[in-house]
């Protein structure tokens, strides 16, 4: 469990001024927020709200639902997280997301990038969703209120026909795949990074990037930490990402080197600008690619980053091939004393865990055996054990993170779950202090439902 780890992405400010303002508003005659001036002060308003709202069993609980907070969940096991998702709170699985205005970088026959090949993934996912506009002789509108004078056709085939640029990650060299799918993502927080050169790249928090220290999330390469409203920015790392080339000579042939310089895409090699600046821009409607190639990347906005995709079974296939540790991608209780729900004791031994984490290893083996024999990986996944370390983001408003508490931090509940709702206790008791005590003292661990 120790791998375990939960972070705030967002928060509401103020969660308990706002809570006491909305309570006033149930009970006032007034515009309660012409007397902002005059409302009390956040841990005033702790104290006022436990007093007259929830020590006092007054009802009206709807109020706790406006302030909202969103989780990045990391390396819990799978069977957790689907006990979570059941519940009254938002859950997504490790979404990268970018914004509307992201260029993506396409290439023409040569391999050269021009400027009229970038397109916005926000225009690419018009084109894929909706079709190609064309203006042929003789048109049939298929749009309810288009003209006669054009017709929509597939965009996916035109799409899925131009050259994506894609990163060789073995030898930093960019080649080309193609689109497979345009994904939207919903309405996510995002943050503007800032290079030394210029660029900048708005994506969420866990959008992965290729730095000079290999893949990390956005948050983890710049060791990201935010306030509660996610406004306050600082960066405790210093980090590179790997960006859209330099052109580069075939050294083989000197006397040619600069008709060299204009040859193929391959000739392009990534070169690291350092990250300067992290911004918290809101919230955004977000989306991603998902690329067919053996890299999965692409280039936006002039820097290489990881593409979405359905699913993937690479760290599975990693762990069968010895390139990391069973237990980075698989979650296996301790040896130890055990009790389940029904009172009976029993004992995790040693040898079992080992013969266990055997099992996993040659359940990764034969996902990869069915992999290189052409299975999908959404076929060949069912081989997977089930407790296979799930990254995922939560949100939820004050009142459901209570309920969530309630169900899963009872002493009969799955101990992973139990340790989820520790951490995010932490969490609440710092942004809302007064609600979180009072929650403590009278609700904890008592398997009663959310105010």
């Amino acid at each position: 469990m120790e791998k375990f780890c939960i972070d705030i992405i967002a928060a509401t400010p103020n969660p308990q001024q706002l809570v006491w303002a909305a309570m006033h508003q149930d009970y006032s005659e007034d515009y309660v927020w012409h007397s902002r001036d005059r409302w009390p002060h956040e841990q005033r308003s702790g104290e006022l709200i436990v007093k007259h709202l929830l020590a006092g069993e007054r009802g009206h609980y709807g109020c706790l639902e406006h302030p909202q907070i969103t989780f990045n969940v990391g390396y819990f096991p799978h069977s957790m997280m689907q006990q979570v998702r059941t519940h009254r709170v938002g859950v997504s699985f490790d979404v990268q997301c970018l914004t509307a205005n992201t260029q993506v970088t396409f290439v023409n026959d040569k391999g050269e990038a021009h400027l009229e090949l970038k397109k916005t993934i926000g225009e690419l996912y018009e084109l894929w969703t909706k079709g190609e506009q064309s203006f042929p002789q003789r048109a049939i509108p298929v749009i309810k209120g288009e003209s006669s004078g054009c017709y929509h056709r597939d965009g996916k085939n035109h799409i899925r026909k131009m050259n994506l640029r894609v990163l060789n990650e073995n030898n930093g060299l960019f080649e080309t795949g193609t689109i497979k799918d345009v994904i939207i993502r919903g309405i996510q927080p995002v943050y503007r990074v800032t290079l030394a050169d210029g660029k900048t790249l708005d994506c969420t928090v866990n959008h992965r990037l290729f730095t000079s220290a290999g893949w990390q999330t956005m948050g983890d390469a710049v060791g990201l930490v935010t306030s509660a409203d996610g406004c306050v920015i600082k960066l405790t790392k210093s980090c590179s990402v790997m960006c859209n080339g330099m052109a580069v000579a075939n050294k083989t042939n000197p006397l040619d080197w600069q008709s060299q310089l204009q040859s193929a895409d391959t000739n392009i090699q990534a070169h690291p600008v350092k990250v300067t600046k992290v911004k918290y821009l809101g919230e955004h409607k977000t989306y991603d690619l998902e690329v067919e190639s053996q890299w999965h990347n692409f280039v936006a906005n002039g820097m290489v980053v990881h593409n979405s995709f359905r699913y993937t079974g690479q760290r599975i296939i990693n762990v069968a091939q010895g390139k990391q540790d069973i237990e980075e991608v698989f979650y296996l209780r301790p040896v130890g004393n055990y009790t389940n729900r029904q009172g009976k004791r029993y004992f995790y031994s040693e040898a079992q865990r080992n013969e266990d984490l055997k099992w996993c290893l040659e359940a990764c083996k034969r996902y990869q055996q069915r992999i290189e024999e052409g299975l999908s990986e959404e076929h060949a996944r069912g081989l997977i054990p089930f407790d296979a370390r799930q990254n995922f983001v939560l949100s939820c408003n004050m009142r459901s993170l209570m309920h969530l508490l309630d169900l899963r931090w009872k002493k009969d509940a799955q101990l992973e779950a139990q340790k989820f709702c520790e951490l995010l206790y932490v969490h609440f008791e710092q942004w809302a202090p007064a609600v979180a005590q009072w929650y403590k003292e009278n609700r904890a661990k008592k398997a009663k439902l959310s105010p």
